[in-house]
């Protein structure tokens, strides 16, 4: 199945849709600032971190759009205690005599809602996202769906570059926000607000919202909805 048709093979029923030009180099700067909160938000017990682990600078003045506080976050994040970031999440998002006390996984946060996480695996195999073995059990965890929507501003920034059509992954963009982040993560800020207002990860469930709602605004402000003809 070829990504160019995703827009008709995805919503047979709905008007076709069209991206005005986008400028490559905030493509470029979308798709970093997905990197860097999939890393926020990924469990500092299982991954690695990419942003902490490397001193070189972040830039997001490319970024169409006002994220406040973000680049403060990112550095606050590199200047933290690891052990201390461990604890925090472990807390708000791992640790519960009845489970999470915050999930901070889709599935769990819509009452574990039918086809949720097989229409998150349909998009990520669309696209060709593959999740590695350890992780594939949790395809509706946060940091991996922020990490897939870097994926398509990536597979976006890198067809803006060779001259090639990024209509898929912009359209894509568009959709897995409405349908799989903000559908929930207004939620999950609030219930991490109840949890613990000063924890570090509620200053990063708060600015990640902001972000997502930032994009999704903008994204929409750049396509078009063509009237069906009679």
């Amino acid at each position: 199945m070829s990504i160019q048709s995703y827009q008709v093979s995805s919503q047979p029923d709905s008007p076709e849709r069209s991206v005005a030009a986008r400028d490559p180099k905030g493509a470029a700067a979308r798709c970093l600032a997905y990197a860097v909160m999939s890393d926020l938000m990924s469990s500092p017990h299982d991954v690695t971190s990419a942003v902490r682990d490397s001193d070189q600078s972040i830039d997001l003045s490319d970024l169409p759009f006002e994220v406040p506080g973000i680049r403060r976050l990112i550095e606050d994040y590199r200047a933290a205690n690891i052990d201390e970031l461990k604890r925090a999440y472990s807390s708000m998002f791992e640790v519960g005599s009845d489970g999470p006390p915050v999930p901070v996984r889709e599935d769990l946060q819509l009452g574990q809602k039918a086809g949720v996480r097989e229409e998150l695996v349909r998009f990520y195999e669309y696209f060709g996202y593959e999740l590695s073995e350890k992780f594939a059990w949790a395809p509706d965890h946060l940091s991996t769906e922020l990490e897939f929507m870097h994926y398509l501003t990536y597979g976006e920034a890198v067809a803006l570059s060779d001259g090639k059509d990024p209509e898929s992954f912009q359209l894509a963009q568009a959709d897995f926000i409405e349908r799989h982040l903000a559908n929930w993560v207004p939620k999950l800020v609030h219930e991490v607000q109840e949890q613990n207002e000063e924890s570090f990860f509620c200053r990063v469930v708060v600015t990640l919202n902001n972000f997502l709602a930032a994009d999704y605004e903008w994204q929409n402000s750049t396509i078009t909805t063509m009237e069906a003809s009679s």
